[in-house]
């Protein structure tokens, strides 16, 4: 793993940004959710913890269909819900954590500045996200707290959901689609993502990745090192290369305006 400093962002034009657990504090809510779920359909008090770890570990194994669907046959299987209709329970658990995710949600610290200095650079931003376009609609169209800051759909260039691919991350496909989207070389983009399988998707696709601190992805921290380029822990180290890279060159214009200048006087 390299230090975020040695990243070289003028050889970037696309910029690319996994949703849940790197521009949003979202997956808590997911955790929270299936307790209640649990809890109610199967009788069981599970920890948080838990459930975090069989997620990830059902969402990694999984690369086909219908995430949500599968996911909640899984907790039918795994816990003998009293529940019997993996649709019905889908109904129940997208609704249960909308009604938190459409009040509460907020974008991580730092996020919205990173992102319009981004646009304001010249940078071409992307979505790719495994949360469905009828997710996403929850965070662009309904959540109030994230509209009054930045509406995702006017300032992405590019939006990709799980609705637009076949295979699920660790599969690069979201990532491979945007390259050949733009006809891009991939040292040409940059990804952040949150997860292993994130980061998993985004070393498959061949593409430089920065890993966002989460502390849900703490229990794949080792995982996590041992494949991604970059780290950081706040959006805010990233605004600081920023600055730097583009006050360095700010500084190098100034310099020969005015050597010109002398020199035409």
């Amino acid at each position: 793993m390299k230090e975020i400093n040695q990243l070289k962002l003028k050889d970037k034009k696309y910029i690319i940004f996994d949703m849940d657990g790197t521009l949003i504090d979202s997956i808590g809510v997911w955790n929270m959710t299936d307790q209640k779920l649990i809890e109610k359909y199967g009788g069981i008090n599970k920890d948080l913890d838990e459930i975090q770890f069989d997620r990830d570990q059902f969402l990694h194994n999984i690369q086909t269909g219908n995430t949500y669907l599968e996911y909640s046959k899984y907790l039918m299987n795994k816990y003998n819900f009293t529940i019997f209709d993996a649709e019905e329970l889908t109904k129940i658990r997208l609704n249960l954590a909308n009604d938190i995710l459409a009040k509460e949600i907020d974008f991580k610290p730092n996020v919205v500045e990173l992102i319009l200095k981004l646009k304001s650079i010249g940078f071409t931003l992307v979505l790719a996200t495994m949360t469905t376009q009828v997710q996403l609609n929850v965070y662009s169209k309904i959540n109030k707290k994230m509209l009054e800051q930045m509406n995702i759909n006017e300032i992405f260039d590019l939006i990709f959901t799980i609705d637009d691919v076949e295979n699920k991350k660790p599969h690069p496909e979201i990532y491979n689609k945007i390259v050949q989207y733009y006809n891009a070389s991939p040292n040409e983009c940059l990804i952040f993502e949150d997860s292993y399988t994130g980061v998993l998707a985004s070393h498959n696709a061949g593409i430089e990745v920065v890993n966002v601190y989460d502390k849900y992805a703490e229990i794949d921290r080792e995982k996590i090192n041992k494949i991604t380029d970059y780290s950081i822990n706040d959006y805010s180290e990233f605004i600081a290369l920023i600055d730097t890279t583009y006050s360095i060159e700010n500084e190098m214009i100034k310099k020969l305006t005015n050597r010109n200048s002398k020199e035409t006087l």
